[in-house]
This record gives C-alpha cells, sequence and structure tokens, in this order.
C-alpha cells in the first residue's frame, strides 16, 4: 500500500466513526469488569454478601458445603473462558481503533471468542447434568444444541471462517491483477 493510500484511509470518516466507537466501546467493557472491584476496594466495609443461597450456573446452594468439588473447578474453569473470552473482544476492538477491520489477526480474535464462548457453552451443559445428578444427562446434551452460548459462539465462528476466506479471496485477486 503506497504512501496516498495510507493518508487516504486515515481521512476516511466512516474509518473514523469505527474507531470512535470501538474506543467508546472498549472502555464501557473496561468500565464493565473494573467498577465493582473499586466500589469493593473502597467500601470493603459496606460489602455485605447475601446471606441465604449461592449460585453458580444459575444453579442455587445453600451454603458452600452444599456445593460438589467439581462445581467448583467448573466455575473456575468457566470465570477463565469468560475472561479469555472478554480480553479477546477488547484485543480485537483495539484492532479496530488502529484501523484493522479485516486483518488475519482480528480473524484469529474472532476464533478465540468462539472458542471461549463455546467453552463456557460446554462447561453449561456440564454443570446442569451435574447439578441434576445426572438423571437428566441425555436431555443436558440435548439441551446442549440448544444453549445460547454454544449457538452464539459457532455463529462467531462461521463469520470469523467468512471473513478469513474473503481476505484470501481479496489476496489473491490483488496478486492477479
Amino acid at each position: 500500500m503506497n504512501a496516498h493510500e495510507t493518508a487516504t484511509k486515515s481521512n476516511n470518516p466512516r474509518l473514523k466513526r469505527i474507531q470512535k466507537v470501538s474506543h467508546i466501546l472498549k472502555f464501557c467493557v473496561i468500565f464493565y469488569f473494573l467498577a465493582p472491584l473499586v466500589i469493593i476496594v473502597f467500601n470493603l466495609k459496606g460489602v455485605h454478601l447475601a446471606k441465604g443461597t449461592i449460585a453458580i450456573f444459575n444453579h442455587a446452594y445453600a451454603s458452600t458445603e452444599n456445593i460438589p468439588n467439581v462445581m467448583f473447578v467448573l466455575s473456575g474453569a468457566g470465570y477463565l473462558a469468560f475472561l479469555l473470552g472478554a480480553c479477546s473482544f477488547i484485543r480485537l476492538l483495539s484492532l479496530y481503533e488502529k484501523g484493522v477491520i479485516f486483518g488475519a489477526a482480528n480473524i484469529s480474535e474472532l476464533k478465540i471468542m468462539s472458542r471461549c464462548l463455546v467453552s463456557y457453552g460446554l462447561l453449561v451443559v456440564a454443570a446442569n447434568a451435574i447439578y441434576t445428578g445426572g438423571i437428566a444427562f441425555p436431555f443436558a446434551l440435548l439441551d446442549g444444541f440448544a444453549c445460547p452460548w454454544i449457538v452464539v459462539g459457532g455463529a462467531v465462528y462461521i463469520v470469523a471462517w467468512i471473513m478469513d476466506e474473503g481476505r484470501k479471496i481479496q489476496k489473491e485477486q490483488e496478486l492477479t491483477v
């Protein structure tokens, strides 16, 4: 790409809008994660945990003693998948801020996000099966196909694949012309 194309690209009002919206969305996502931590740190005496039930994957338990150890493991793995997906989303927004819209790095971040979404969905299905004591295991597998995390993760992966194929087609066309 020559200097004229770069200058034209950086002055494009659509690209500037994408960069601005990406910057605002990135700020909102970071604020979403940091605000509760700041409130807890500065107001530690005022924080009162709810008494009664504890929820893991939307399954209520009367106390921590009632939670099976495997649910703690699933919860930790789910939290890790969630954080990795959020970090990938922030990196994707950073690429958009830099003006990289259809690059290989964007596709890579989308694929990472899709894997995180599907992983979290599979953990939700496993937690549902464990919560029911394995009685509803066949139904939990059927429920997994309709799990929104898995469906959205699959859709994001398909979008990443389409973008990658489009990038390859564009690269081939640039070489043939």
